[in-house]
């Protein structure tokens, strides 16, 4: 028997375009009324840069570029099955992929209302844009809103809260930008953010990985000094992306 997905009650989102990597940069833009934002993803992938040495000399007998496709198709496959699901949408995901998609649903179901999936953000926190989405928003039986982020983990896989920064990060940096943008829409502001961690073992229940309280606002502080950080060193880049996205995009002289 299917899982019944929570109510789907959606919030009006805004409009932001496709995601691009200009030439030559090292980060990813979204727009959104003629205006440029660095994707969060990016700005979190300068601050914490993967180092794929650390992950040989811990797994070196893996054939580490098959494991990393793997995990992608994966984790795609994973997060368009809770996207359809979560709007009451037809879709028969693989089978090879339940394992990861039944323990995720069983755990969100037990939610109110789905307010959001796939909710676009593109926003300025003191006066420093960024943009991005997040996978869910959701409500709880006693009102509070909740972002929701999908985590796929390989078999035998453990998770540690304290190795999550910058995904809890990522999520601080959503939460602000979600009560800046649609407050007037919810319920409450976002007061949690939770990462959940599927596993393909039967019977092992999802890892949550929640911020809240003053955690959650001590992760919001992380991120704008970090945002801030990064606009040091890129936003005279940004502002070049905003003038050539400005003149490819004015009116022809009549």
């Amino acid at each position: 028997m299917k899982l019944k997905p929570p109510i789907y009650s959606p919030i009006q989102p805004i409009t932001i375009s496709e995601r691009w990597f200009p030439r030559g940069r090292d980060f990813g833009l979204y727009e959104s009324q003629g205006v440029i934002a660095p994707n969060v993803t990016s700005i979190l992938g300068w601050k914490f840069p993967f180092d794929k040495s650390k992950w040989i000399e811990a797994e070196p007998d893996v054939d580490h570029d098959a494991v990393a496709r793997e995990s992608a198709e994966r984790g795609t496959a994973v997060h368009y099955a809770m996207e359809q699901w979560l709007q009451g949408k037809p879709h028969e995901p693989l089978a090879d992929h339940l394992p990861w998609i039944n323990p995720l649903q069983e755990l969100v179901s037990k939610a109110k209302k789905t307010l959001a999936v796939e909710i676009p953000v593109h926003t300025k926190i003191a006066g420093l844009g960024y943009a991005g989405s997040c996978d869910g928003l959701m409500m709880t039986d006693n009102g509070d809103v909740v972002i929701i982020d999908y985590k796929t983990k390989r078999e035998n896989k453990k998770v540690h809260s304290k190795f999550c920064d910058k995904q809890r990060t990522q999520l601080a940096a959503y939460s602000l930008a979600i009560n800046e943008l649609y407050g007037d829409q919810l319920p409450s502001p976002v007061k949690r953010c939770s990462l959940l961690f599927a596993h393909p073992e039967p019977g092992r229940p999802v890892t949550v990985v929640s911020t809240e309280g003053l955690e959650l606002r001590s992760y919001q502080e992380k991120w704008l000094e970090i945002l801030e950080n990064w606009y040091a060193e890129h936003g005279d880049a940004v502002a070049e992306e905003q003038a050539r996205f400005n003149r490819k995009n004015e009116a022809p002289p009549l």
